[in-house]
C-alpha cells in the first residue's frame, strides 16, 4: 500500500507570487496614501522620503523600490486633478438649470475642491503643467474644459439664453479663459482668495456672454 505524500508547508507556488503582488500593492498604496496626507499638512517641499517611509511604517529603501522620488508620487496625484476635473464636468455641465447655473455651479465646486486641498492643490497643478503642458496646447487641465464648455454654450444659444453674434467655439475660449486667469493668477500667488474670485471670474464670463434677453445676476453683497 503506498503512502499518501505529505502535505506541503509551503504555499502552493501558483499562489505565492499572487500573494507577493497583493502584498506589494498594499505597500505602494500604503505609501501613496501617507505621502498625500503628508503633502497636504506639510506642504510638498517640507516633506522628505524619509518623513514619508516612517508615516507608512517601511524603510526609505523601500520607498524607493515602488517610486523613483517624491516628485514621481507628485506626477501620480497630479492624475488625480484631470479625474476631479472630468468628475466635475459630468456633474455639471449635463445637469438641469439654466447656462448660467451650470457655468457657476462647476466654477464653485471647483473652488471648493481647491480651498480643501489648498497648498497640495497648488503643488499638483504646478506638476502637472511642468509635465504636460506645452506651446502648442497651454495648460493640460484646459483640454478637459475646451469642449464641455462649447457644448454647453451652444445649448445655451439654443435656448436664447447665450448671444449668437459670437460661435459658441470662440465663446468657449474666452469663458475658459477668464476661469484659466484666476488659476493662473493662484499659481503665481498662493495667497490670492482662489476659492473666491474662481465663483467671481465664472459670474464675469456670464455677463461677457448672457444674450441681451437673458437676466443679469445680481453680484454677491459684500461684506
Amino acid at each position: 500500500m503506498s503512502t499518501p505524500p505529505t502535505p506541503s508547508l509551503l504555499p502552493d507556488a501558483q499562489d505565492r507570487p499572487g500573494r507577493r503582488e497583493r502584498r506589494k500593492r498594499e505597500v505602494r498604496q500604503r505609501i501613496y496614501d501617507c505621502a498625500r496626507a503628508l503633502f497636504l499638512e506639510n506642504g510638498v517641499a517640507n516633506t522628505t522620503v524619509e518623513q514619508i517611509a516612517a508615516a507608512a511604517d517601511v524603510v526609505p529603501a523601500t520607498f524607493f523600490n515602488h517610486f523613483q522620488s517624491k516628485q514621481a508620487l507628485l506626477g501620480l496625484l497630479a492624475g488625480e486633478v484631470v479625474d476631479a476635473i472630468e468628475l466635475l464636468i459630468a456633474e455639471h455641465f449635463p445637469a438641469a438649470g439654466s447656462t448660467r447655473e451650470q457655468l457657476e455651479g462647476f466654477a464653485r465646486a471647483a473652488a471648493e475642491q481647491i480651498a480643501a486641498n489648498r497648498g497640495l492643490a497648488r503643488d499638483v497643478v504646478l506638476e502637472l503643467m511642468r509635465k504636460e503642458a506645452s506651446p502648442e496646447h497651454g495648460a493640460p487641465y484646459l483640454e478637459r474644459v475646451y469642449e464641455p464648455v462649447e457644448a454647453l454654450i451652444e445649448a445655451g444659444q439654443q435656448r436664447g439664453e447665450v448671444r449668437s453674434d459670437w460661435q459658441a467655439g470662440f465663446l468657449a475660449q474666452m469663458v475658459v479663459g477668464i476661469l484659466n486667469s484666476a488659476v493662473t493668477r493662484w499659481l503665481g500667488d498662493p495667497a490670492y482668495p482662489i476659492d473666491e474670485q474662481l465663483p467671481e471670474a465664472a459670474r464675469f464670463a456670464w455677463q461677457a456672454i448672457r444674450a441681451e434677453t437673458a437676466p443679469s445676476p445680481q453680484p454677491p453683497p459684500r461684506e
